[in-house]
């Protein structure tokens, strides 16, 4: 499978995964792209392995991270604390990338590394074949990539 034909995968898992556990709706890709201006942002990877394996990884502005963990938990965004609203991002890369990778291929059983925070100046640097996307939301943005390894 290309990396152009994983692009609507990807939409389709964060609209899933946002819908379902956060009751936010995603407006489809950003028009306006924030690039890789993201420095406060928080940000979760993870790795898998299967066949095909790779990375995952998700950034969320403060500001719609809060609303997501919010959403998540059942909580006020005043009573959390930031560890609570990072754990809640690397929770979403998790349900997002199990998500993305069921429907890129139902079958292929995937082993996903626990997911970590990272912060925006040390996030995986983009590799040759990175598939991202930038989601339009109600509450903000959220940009999300995923890399494979070249199968032999």
């Amino acid at each position: 499978m290309q990396a152009s034909e994983l692009k609507p995968f990807m939409e389709s898992a964060v609209a899933e995964v946002l819908e379902s556990m956060c009751f936010i709706s995603s407006e489809g890709e950003a028009t306006d792209e924030m690039g890789d201006d993201r420095p406060n942002w928080i940000c979760g990877e993870l790795e898998f392995s299967g066949i095909p394996g790779g990375a995952f990884g998700i950034a969320v502005p403060p500001s719609t991270a809060a609303v997501i963990a919010a959403n998540f938990l059942g909580e006020d965004e005043a009573d959390l604390s930031e560890k609570q609203t990072v754990e809640v991002v690397c929770e979403l890369t998790n349900m997002v990338c199990g998500t993305l990778l069921a429907q890129i291929d139902s079958k292929q059983a995937f082993t996903l590394s626990p997911p970590k925070h990272v912060s925006a100046d040390t996030e995986s640097p983009a590799k040759s074949g990175r598939i991202q996307g930038t989601y339009a939301l109600d509450e903000g943005f959220i940009y999300t990539w995923l890399e494979l390894q070249a199968t032999a």
